[in-house]
């Protein structure tokens, strides 16, 4: 059924609207952005910076962060090292109460939960409910011990966390998700060496079943030496490994058995010049970016060609972008149109190499051209933030860096707590009303987010996710926002997902894009029929009967909506 696009919209002043659309899919495929309306634009510049030092909240030392996760409304910090050494300490930062404000931040001890010794993670996975922290290193062993926070009971209840021992002395570093089970990026073994053992758990199976868990060793694919890795990423049809070590990107396909060699396959990075140590992966919908650390060469693959062709790889080294020498990331984040670099170390010195100089590339121009970077110096536009990032998570609008590592003239480890935040919207940018969402923002962790509704308050920015994806078709998709009562989500006549309000919403005054973004970023898979925007809250009434008529056209309801 086709039907011809047609726009319905009513000005509204961001108190109570509606957005509605009417759209047909062609796939169902999670992990790129996927625009249905938006009245939404991108800041010019990546200089909107604010920092806060987040060094000591709940009277603990919480400072040194390895990744961190978002689950729509709070920002989850893995615990790592601070300078007393590795730690269990839980950042979460509420994005619905000012970045300031003290009372905006929990932390929570979890260095012992259920009698294990649980210190030292690597980035998180967030599956709707559970966060599950990557194990890496507690300061004497490597260790496979996972961490799990319960989102639906109190943070800082002990009731709320609990950890599962995968028995292996094999640390991982980053993980991806597919929305069903979480896969655990193979780091160092403690006898052997780099390893290439991948740790995959079924998140919907008892956590606490060894059954739950699974091995693979990856580490002769394709007879490549497939070992240690440093981050993962969903596509929505593979699962990428980043190499830290310069060697194979390994990548599986999860539709095949997870122990089946011939699930896996790798390219020899060999073939590309340029291509280096490697700290996460991020998606922008068609391209896989490999970020660089300790060195400044950026590579990407064409997901739509062959993963063992050396031509569907492009290699980038931007140089002195704006001024600024640009080199040495832990992780990135794509916003729907900018894929940026989280800035960390540049590879030269521990006294003074520790930096904030963000990258960013705009995914509507051409890769290797100049004009399609820009940077700036968090460092100078924020003080006293130090820099030394690893990796971050995103919330639809905020890029938060996780606090890791600042300069020190002894060259020692010196860890610090001041988060980095930066603002990646235009002021006057209002809604956005997705199809699908990306969840893996940061690189070095996932989730699955679904579909979305994006509203840009005064106050900041409410997101509301569904965490579940939905079938190819007809579907219709809905946003509602009220001051009072918050945001709704709706699809197919359902209600799937709310959120808190944050009082008014920035009023939708540009003109709405239909189908992507601002500069064609962020398109729908498939076909918009209609959309409508409105003051006042679309009922229950009215969203079931825009899906059966969609389901059936030939006995088509109209209701009157104008009393």
């Amino acid at each position: 059924m086709a039907l011809p696009l047609a726009q319905d919209l009513t000005p509204t002043d961001g108190t109570t609207f509606s957005v509605e659309g009417w759209i047909h899919v062609d796939e169902s495929r999670p992990e790129a952005v996927q625009v249905i309306a938006a009245s939404w634009d991108f800041a010019a510049h990546p200089n909107k910076f604010a920092t806060y030092d987040a060094g000591h909240v709940g009277g603990l030392p919480t400072q040194g962060f390895f990744g961190a996760i978002s689950d729509g409304r709070f920002v989850y910090f893995a615990p790592q090292c601070n300078d007393d050494g590795r730690h269990g300490h839980a950042l979460r930062y509420d994005t619905h109460q000012a970045f300031d404000d003290p009372r905006a931040w929990q932390a929570y001890d979890a260095s012992s939960t259920d009698g294990l010794t649980t210190t030292g993670y690597y980035g998180a996975v967030f599956d709707g409910r559970y966060v599950y922290y990557v194990p890496r290193f507690d300061g004497e062993t490597l260790h496979s011990r996972v961490l799990r926070l319960d989102t639906a009971g109190e943070f800082t209840d002990e009731g709320s966390w609990s950890a599962h021992d995968a028995g292996q002395p094999i640390s991982c570093q980053g993980a991806a998700f597919d929305g069903h089970f979480a896969y655990f990026a193979p780091g160092m073994h403690q006898e052997d060496g780099s390893s290439g053992c991948v740790l995959r758990l079924d998140t919907e199976a008892d956590f606490r079943d060894e059954s739950s868990w699974v091995w693979h060793d990856a580490s002769t694919t394709d007879g490549l030496d497939c070992r240690c890795y440093d981050g993962a990423v969903y596509d929505g049809r593979h699962v990428f490994f980043a190499p830290l070590t310069g060697g194979p990107v390994l990548r599986y396909d999860p539709g095949d058995d997870f122990q089946d060699d011939r699930a896996w396959e790798a390219f020899d990075t060999s073939l590309l010049p340029g291509f280096g140590a490697c700290v996460g992966a991020v998606f922008d919908g068609q391209f896989v970016y490999f970020v660089p650390y300790a060195h400044g060469t950026v590579v990407r693959y064409d997901t739509a060609l062959s993963f063992v062709d050396a031509d569907s790889w492009t290699a980038c080294t931007p140089g002195n972008v704006d001024g600024l020498e640009c080199c040495g990331y832990d992780g990135a984040s794509f916003d729907g149109r900018w894929v940026t670099f989280i800035p960390f170390w540049d590879g030269e010195s521990t006294t003074d190499g520790f930096h904030a100089r963000l990258l960013r590339y705009d995914t509507t121009r051409p890769f290797t051209g100049t004009e399609s970077w820009q940077a700036t110096d968090g460092k100078a536009l924020a003080p006293p933030n130090p820099g030394g990032f690893n990796g971050g998570a995103f919330d639809g609008r905020f890029l938060y860096m996780a606090p890791w590592r600042r300069n020190d003239p002894s060259g020692e480890i010196r860890a610090h707590g001041q988060v980095l935040r930066l603002d990646t919207a235009a002021p006057d940018s209002s809604f956005q009303l997705r199809w699908m969402d990306c969840g893996h923002n940061g690189g070095l962790g996932g989730s699955v987010p679904g579909p979305a509704f994006l509203v840009n308050c005064r106050e900041g920015l409410v997101c509301v996710q569904a965490h579940a994806t939905f079938g190819a078709g007809w579907h219709h998709v809905a946003g509602i926002y009220d001051s009072d009562d918050g945001a709704e989500l709706w699809i197919d006549g359902e209600c799937v997902a709310r959120q808190a309000g944050r009082g008014p919403a920035v009023a939708p005054t540009r003109e709405m894009t239909v189908g992507e973004l601002e500069g064609g970023s962020g398109a729908l898979r498939g076909q918009v029929a209609q959309v409508r925007l409105r003051p006042g809250r679309m009922s229950q009434a009215e969203a079931q009967t825009a899906t059966a008529n969609l389901r059936d056209p030939d006995s088509s309801i109209h209701r009157d909506t104008s009393r």
